[in-house]
């Protein structure tokens, strides 16, 4: 008896099991494909743009990594979007955002401006943190604490340091514009993180969209570009960490005043 137990008690679980399964899978299924679908949208909305952009390269796949130029000055400010294709939000806030600067003439910048919408192209389109090969690019900058992937599924760092177009696009406008400060744009721990020299600027931006300031992300990060930029190469550098969810106007709100306190002198 007791045996017949235990093959009833296992034959239920499995058909809970499958139950479960036959109704929680095709709905994950459909979140990611919907993803997919907006990830594709949000690209081809950049390409669509009026905005003049110009090319900075392309990625794995022949995708062109766009970026604008704007104002006039003797300081410089970055800001990048879609490091991570799957951080949707943060190419939608940075496109919007270059936008509004193209537009809005009683914008009057003191310094200039440069504009990277999404840096991962292949990944937003597929709605994916990584690359076409697989790589983390916010994994691939050669830091001193960079280390080889050890097969993690979340994130894989390269065979070598800087491997990846898309890495060097962003290194090589470094060294073309000097940069005085840079903003990179990810989701979703709401926060305003900083690397070097960078805490006053994080604190200026905390006052538009009260995220909490912190200089330690709570997990390693080697080969990351704050460390790159902000630490190894003293550019005040923020990671700017939006909120979980979809992109809101209230996300906009805030974040867009975040970002144009944190572009001037």
């Amino acid at each position: 008896m007791k045996l017949y137990g235990l093959i009833n008690l296992y034959a239920a679980a499995a058909l809970i099991a499958v139950f479960f399964h036959s109704c929680s899978g095709p709905h994950r299924s459909d979140g990611h494909a919907a993803r997919v679908k907006l990830g594709a949208k949000v690209y081809a909305d950049v390409q669509d743009s009026q905005l003049p952009w110009s090319v900075l390269g392309r990625s794995v796949s022949h995708r062109q990594v766009y970026m604008l130029e704007l104002g006039e000055g003797d300081s410089t400010a970055i800001i990048f979007g879609g490091f991570h294709g799957s951080e949707i939000s943060s190419v939608q806030l940075v496109h919007r955002f270059a936008e509004l600067l193209y537009a809005d003439t009683s914008l009057e910048l003191n310094s200039k401006v440069i504009i990277i919408p999404v840096l991962n192209p292949d990944g937003l389109v597929q709605a994916r943190r990584r690359n076409e090969n697989g790589i983390d690019i916010n994994r691939n900058f050669p830091t001193k604490n960079w280390v080889a992937s050890k097969g993690s599924k979340r994130s894989s760092h390269g065979v070598v340091p800087a491997s990846e177009p898309e890495t060097i696009i962003a290194i090589d406008l470094l060294e073309r514009y000097q940069p005085d400060r840079i903003i990179t744009v990810h989701a979703p721990l709401e926060v305003v993180n900083y690397d070097g020299p960078a805490k006053s600027l994080a604190e200026k931006m905390a006052t538009f969209n009260h995220y909490p300031v912190k200089s330690d992300i709570g997990y390693a990060t080697p080969g990351s570009f704050g460390t790159y930029a902000g630490k190894e190469r003293q550019i005040p550098t923020i990671t700017l960490e939006l909120p979980r969810g979809s992109f809101t106007e209230e996300v906009w709100e805030v974040n867009s005043n975040a970002l144009l306190a944190a572009i001037q002198n």
